[in-house]
């Protein structure tokens, strides 16, 4: 059963921001809820507030301004599916969104609460991570810009006080010649939490490989670039050689960064599959 709440309903961010202010770790933001109703009924979370921030226009949006990509916090993963701003100027987002859990859940689950709930296995954060995204945190004490890896202090924690929301995430948009892709590996195609995701983002500059971003989720504790892949292949042709010594890469700071577990023997060949798959479609394709 869910406990008792408050419940409140904001219709500007100030509203919002006066509400946390004032009951701070007493209360829960909520959007979509695709998390916290889970956590509700668990007995997991115990809020005496919840605030909805569904009513908050400025939350709600998807901008391109002076060569930045802006999206709120409660943009939907359906409405990041489908964005032409997204599909053109940032599209491995854009596909991350699609495989999340159901057509329901994509309505209802948004971009903001993917992130704060921090699970390693989130897929929006590798896509975000190779965009080079940051997150405009608000409060009543102000605002602030927080890199996006630095948004993160462990599984399943940010570094976001109580009476902070993350309002939006900002990142340069893509050159027309980038190349991307996200995969990921689940139990079933719907409805699941990826078991493993790998994010890639490139640049080919006369036949070798110039601007590289990888990051992959659910194998290390917090989201982070895989900079050792990424100087593998950096300025070398990428043929089979150079993929399979960049995938040793990926694998060898999984185990550095998540230590040697029962999966590992399991996790280290299917993340470099996993990684190779997602460069060679990149590779592919000219976005």
């Amino acid at each position: 059963m869910i406990p008792s709440f408050d419940y409140r309903f904001p219709r500007t961010l100030e509203e919002g921001c006066n509400l946390l202010g004032e009951f701070r770790a007493q209360a829960k933001v909520i959007a979509g809820g695709t998390d916290l109703v889970v956590r509700l009924r668990n007995g997991d979370a115990r809020p005496r507030y919840l605030i909805d921030v569904t009513g908050i226009e400025t939350l709600r949006r998807i901008e391109e301004r002076e060569g930045m990509i802006l999206v709120g916090a409660g943009v939907t993963h359906s409405e990041i599916a489908s964005s032409p701003i997204l599909r053109k100027h940032g599209k491995v987002l854009s596909e991350a969104a699609s495989w999340i859990g159901s057509p329901q859940i994509r309505n209802l689950g948004t971009l903001g609460g993917n992130i704060v709930n921090a699970s390693p296995a989130a897929d929006t954060v590798p896509p975000l991570m190779v965009l080079d995204a940051v997150g405009k945190v608000v409060s009543i004490d102000g605002e602030r810009e927080v890199p996006f890896d630095q948004l993160f202090s462990r599984p399943y924690e940010t570094g976001l006080s109580p009476h902070e929301i993350l309002v939006e995430i900002k990142f340069p948009k893509l050159p027309s010649t980038a190349r991307s892709n996200f995969i990921r590996l689940a139990r079933r195609e719907a409805m699941a939490v990826a078991r493993m995701n790998v994010a890639v983002v490139l640049q080919m500059e006369n036949g070798v490989v110039g601007d590289i971003r990888i990051s992959a989720g659910s194998i290390t504790p917090t989201p982070q670039r895989m900079s050792e892949a990424e100087a593998v292949l950096r300025g070398r042709r990428p043929d089979e050689e150079g993929l399979k010594a960049a995938a040793r890469r990926v694998s060898e700071t999984m185990i550095r960064q998540s230590g040697v577990r029962p999966s590992t023997s399991y996790k280290k060949p299917v993340v470099e599959v996993l990684f190779i798959r997602a460069m060679k479609k990149a590779l592919e394709r000219e976005e």
